[in-house]
């Protein structure tokens, strides 16, 4: 647990002390959007941790189109797959990430930052999750990562491109503090 609150601290500490002008605000502000990326229930934990424990109010829409972000701030990406989320939600692989993309390229285009958490652990990675985890993390300007859904490191390798800080945290409930931090 003090090895995750120094990681934490350095990660926090690193991310913020990049400029004069970051450091004195925030890089996260509401109002957020919320969505999924894969239409696994890790997203309703996320709002529960979000929005009911940290009050951050962020606007959940686990399908959100880039309409979607009119009026937002920035954009929390939850990614994990569930073919039986993405068979509730009406979609496939194929266009839940044609969805991500353009969610992403219009958050981009409206140089609005992005969180990325994966909250799932070991049982949220595969094939399936992988693939969009290969579309999401690049884009990203910040992620949190459960550790058990990191032990290959395949976070910090799609990282490493935009020098994107990623934190890594033992249980989820360490996650709400990492986030936290970033929307003070």
């Amino acid at each position: 647990m003090r090895f995750a609150s120094v990681v934490l601290l350095l990660a926090v500490g690193a991310f913020f002390g990049t400029g004069s002008s970051s450091a004195a605000e925030p890089a996260f502000k509401t109002p957020s959007l919320l969505t999924s990326s894969g239409q696994s229930s890790d997203v309703v934990v996320v709002k529960a941790l979000l929005n009911t424990q940290l009050k951050l109010g962020l606007t959940v829409k686990p399908v959100a189109g880039p309409e979607d972000l009119a009026g937002m701030k920035s954009l929390v990406v939850v990614v994990g797959a569930s073919v039986k989320g993405l068979g509730a939600a009406g979609l496939d692989m194929e266009k839940e990430i044609a969805r991500t993309a353009a969610l992403l390229k219009a958050a981009r285009d409206q140089k609005l930052p992005i969180l990325v958490m994966h909250t799932g652990g070991e049982s949220r990675r595969g094939k399936t999750s992988n693939d969009l985890i290969n579309v999401v993390v690049p884009e990203a300007d910040h992620v949190v990562v459960v550790a058990s859904g990191n032990k290959d490191k395949l976070f910090q390798t799609l990282a490493e491109k935009r020098q994107t800080p990623v934190v890594e945290v033992e249980k989820l409930a360490s996650a709400g503090e990492a986030v936290r931090a970033l929307f003070q």
